[in-house]
């Protein structure tokens, strides 16, 4: 039997990691657990049993689905991030699936993977050559499993780049839209204190935010950096692939079964830091999303007398300014100098009118019908006006801003 990979430096680390705490060797499987079994989730699950043969490993004791942007394997327990299973092809959720579970034959398979999985520092230092050694073995489980050769190598390394970008963009996500504080009362007599909540079906809106608008920018530099040095096996590849994907729903993804709302809330409660009630976005308030909106149409009413050197005579001339000179006005609102003259797309001029359609619209009492689909309103009577299909009737959102009135500046 091998030894112990990475030598002296690995046992060093254990000295570190017990004095750091215990290692999460068994994990608890509450009642709410989103397993993934034969029985349910059945191609995800078989999708492990083969990934773990190219992998040269003994399939996982258990597999569950996870909230995060990740996979991880710890305790016999293999974690996969539903955020990876929805925005991953089968092909590309299998490499990064063996590479996780691959490791260097060794006697220590659980003290290595909790080497691995600790976030404390000194275990990091420690362990350096460790790393290095399990890296390697699995960057070459990433390679078989993307089928071997020259293709293997691309599609592994174009896989552990994608699966790194989907983590990114879902943890800003999660960031900015897990956790809400709301004010209680009215707006004229507000309670002292925010009350923070929580959101349960977070995944479900980050599906419905990629279906619909796409995945929050992501530091393509940082990544590009950064993914190639945990991946030595694969670093050359990884720098010649030059930017990172955009995250979305893959069109050949491993289908998983439609989730409860236990499990929705369990799968939340993992990556939403903070207290809070529970709540779901359907049940969100307009202040949640009406604030933003109501600063971008004042910044560009604002814009819009900065191009003019003046107020606009009426409605009608804030709107055509809009359509007319959208590039100057979206310079003006950056505060930008005039540069070369570039034609607008045709949408521009549109969205920043609909914008002002949106704000005035939330003030008369509609809503969102649902927070994260911005200019998809619902009247107080019920009526639904999706501003997103006006863009090629602007006399359309001329009138409506007409008969609703405009934000002030």
């Amino acid at each position: 039997m091998a030894r112990l990979p990475g030598g002296l430096a690995a046992w060093r680390g254990r000295r570190l990691l017990r004095g750091a705490g215990p290692a999460p060797m068994k994990e608890h499987w509450g009642p709410d657990t989103a397993k993934v079994t034969a029985a349910r989730h059945t191609v995800l699950h078989s999708l492990v049993t083969e990934a773990a043969k190219y992998a040269d490993a003994t399939p996982p004791v258990a597999v569950t689905l996870a909230g995060s942007g990740t996979v991880r394997y710890t305790g016999g327990v293999l974690r996969v991030g539903l955020p990876l299973v929805w925005g991953l092809p089968a092909d590309h959720l299998r490499i990064v699936l063996a590479h996780e579970l691959a490791l260097p034959d060794t006697k220590h398979p659980e003290l290595v993977r909790g080497l691995l999985a600790t976030a404390d520092a000194k275990v990091h230092a420690a362990t350096g050559p460790l790393r290095v050694a399990v890296e390697q073995v699995r960057d070459a489980a990433a390679i078989a499993a993307g089928g071997g050769g020259l293709s293997g190598v691309e599609d592994a390394a174009a896989a552990l780049l994608r699966a790194a970008t989907i983590e990114a963009a879902f943890a800003a996500f999660a960031a900015a839209e897990g956790r809400h504080l709301l004010t209680p009362g009215s707006a004229a007599e507000p309670a002292a204190e925010p009350v923070p909540v929580r959101i349960s079906d977070l995944h479900a809106g980050w599906r419905l935010r990629l279906s619909r608008w796409g995945a929050p920018a992501v530091d393509g530099g940082a990544l590009l950096d950064e993914v190639p040095l945990r991946h030595p096996g694969l670093a050359a590849e990884l720098r010649a692939i030059g930017e990172v994907p955009r995250p979305g729903l893959a069109g050949d993804a491993v289908d998983v079964e439609t989730l409860t709302a236990e499990e929705e809330r369990t799968l939340a409660a993992e990556v939403i830091e903070g207290d809070g009630e529970w709540t779901r976005f359907e049940q969100l308030p307009v202040e949640v999303y009406g604030a933003e909106v109501e600063r971008q149409a004042r910044e560009y009413v604002r814009a819009v007398r900065a191009v003019l050197g003046r107020d606009p005579d009426d409605r009608d001339e804030l709107a055509g300014t809009l359509l007319r000179r959208p590039v100057d006005v979206e310079r003006a609102r950056r505060g930008e100098t005039a540069a070369d003259d570039q034609p607008a797309p045709p949408w521009m001029g549109v969205v920043l009118l609909s914008v002002l359609v949106e704000h005035t619209l939330l003030r008369q009492g509609w809503r969102r019908e649902h927070p994260l689909v911005a200019r998809r309103l619902v009247a107080p009577g019920g009526e639904v006006l999706d501003l997103n299909e006006l863009y090629q009737k602007p006399d359309e959102l001329r009138r409506l801003l007409a008969a609703t009135g405009s934000a002030s500046g």
